[in-house]
Parts: C-alpha cells; structure tokens; sequence
C-alpha cells in the first residue's frame, strides 16, 4: 500500500474513532438524563434523588428536630406527586383492600351542629366531592393501608431522611422547602391559608398567603422543588417507614438511617391542606399510631436503584 492510501486510512480510522467515541458519549448522556425519570407499576412517574449528604433536623426550632446533623443517604427514586386517588382505586379494584376512611375537620357549614375545627371520625373520602377527585391525593389511609399499596406496586415507603433529602431539593439549612420567608411566595403550595381561614375559623395560618384552596388540590397544581418533586409541602402530610422517636436525632446513624427499631407512632412529614406555618417546616416531624387516618394525611412512595 501507498505511503498516500496509507494515510487516507489513517485519517478514515481516526475519523471514525472519534465519531465512534461522540455516539458512545452522547448515548451514555443521554441514558443518564433519561434515567432521572422512571414509571412505577402504578403509573407513576419517580424522580432520580441523587446520594449524598445533607443537613437534617432544625436548629432553635422543637427538641425533636435538634441536633442538626449530618447524614448520608443512597440514591433511590420518589414518586414525583403523591398518590392519587385514580391509584389507590386501581389498587383497591386489583387486591381487595379497602376503602379509605378516616377522622376528619368539622365544617359547620355542612355539619349543624359541631364545633367548627373539630375532628370527628368517619369520614370516605372516596365518597366525598371534596376529596374525591381522580387527581387529589389520596387521604384517609393509615399506615398499613401505605405499606400495602407500596408492597402492591413494586415500592416502600421512604425513610424520614430521604423524605427530607427529598423534601430539601438541594438547599441547605432552608426552614421551609421555599427558603426561610415565613411568607410563601405564589404557588408555594397547599397550605392552611386565606382560603382554609373562611370555612375554619379556629385554624392558625399562613397570613398573607392564598392558594385558592380549601381542602386537597390536584396534584403538581404548585410549584416543584429543586429535585422536580411537587406538593412536598402542604396538600397532605406523609407517612414515612420509621417508627417515631422524639429523641433519635440525639445519636443516629449516618448513613441511611431507618429510625428506631421499635415505637408506638410512626413518623409523618410534610404538612398537609390544614397546616399551619409550624407544621409546613422542612424538618419537623412527629408521629402518628399506625391505625390513624385523617383527612390531610396520605403518602407517596419510593424505590432502589437496581
């Protein structure tokens, strides 16, 4: 061969090495990005929560979220809205399990005679045409009806530090999933506000604020966080999997803590349609018996990476 065909071929692999290598690159790019984004079973679509560390707990805020310590947590998916109610009756119509009912907020608008603000029990909220939207979250639900339907679709339940690495979006040491304004910018959520304040007339909330919504807002009606997750603050408060403990902040593990291994409650985060600036931090938490359901309370769910 040619000292010039030699070269020509020379050219020709190099060429085509580089291409080679860009397709590689591009493909591995883009499976990654596509990859932040996945369907569950049950139709709903999990956002990548990368691993690291993150600050968990509150400072000067209630002894259950001091100390602020440092925590590591693995990569896993979360739901990106919480449960709907169109879901949890496709998991009701494929397994049997019943339907949710609950303790829930007199309005003495429709129920003469109570105490406004009151909790009374009994509540379907399937039933109900305030909560029974195909996209409002489901409520209701007590702990083992949010185990269940995880197990259902192939999840479980996130830990209270993913729940707050997750509920975080990346921002450090923020008091509410919007930074520290004890006033929520627009569209910060489904929070006890304006709305809430002129059917219950006892309830604290945020001064200020109108969501334009009494009670459950379909899901992602409001701004995201910064891992692209909606409603983690306010619409409902959500289960976690661990077992309540007022003092486990006081010497955790620090890498994927799961909770105590034993308890009487189980951890709940997140605030819910009825909650008041307190509840809506970022890191408080406390724990409600496994049986309980309420009217502002559902879950969503998570998975590992496999």
């Amino acid at each position: 061969m040619s000292k010039k065909k030699r070269f020509y071929l020379s050219i020709g692999i190099s060429i085509l090495t580089v291409c080679l290598g860009i397709m590689v690159f591009v493909s591995i790019c883009f499976s990654a990005e596509n990859d932040k984004v996945i369907k569950g079973k049950d139709g709903a679509e999990m956002v990548l929560i990368p691993s690291g560390e993150f600050k968990m707990g509150s400072k000067d805020q209630l002894p259950s979220e001091d100390p602020v310590h440092t925590v590591k947590v693995d990569a896993f998916y979360m739901d990106k809205y919480e449960v709907t109610n169109a879901q949890y009756k496709r998991f009701i119509k494929e397994t049997g399990h019943k339907e949710p009912e609950g303790w829930y907020l007199v309005n003495t608008d429709l129920h003469k005679g109570y105490i406004n603000g009151e909790l009374h029990n009994g509540l379907k909220p399937l039933s109900d045409e305030r909560f029974n939207g195909d996209n409002q979250p489901v409520i209701c639900v007590d702990w083992e009806d949010a185990k269940a339907y995880a197990e259902w679709a192939g999840k479980r339940l996130p830990t209270g530090a993913e729940w707050e690495k997750a509920a975080r979006g990346g921002l450090v040491g923020k008091v509410y999933v919007w930074g520290d304004d004890p006033i929520p910018p627009k569209g910060a959520g489904n929070l006890a506000d304006m709305s809430t304040k002129k059917v219950f007339l006892r309830i604290d909330f945020f001064v200020g604020y109108d969501d334009g919504y009494v009670y459950t807002a379909p899901v992602g009606s409001f701004m995201p966080n910064g891992y692209g997750l909606y409603d983690m603050a306010g619409n409902v408060s959500e289960w976690c999997s661990d077992w309540y403990d007022s003092d486990y902040y006081t010497n955790p593990p620090k890498q994927n803590p799961q909770g105590p291994e034993s308890g009487e409650t189980r951890v709940v985060r997140g605030g819910g349609w009825n909650s008041f600036p307190s509840y809506a931090r970022v890191g408080f938490r406390w724990g409600i018996p496994p049986n309980d359901a309420y009217d502002s309370q559902g879950f969503r769910c998570v998975s590992d990476i496999k």
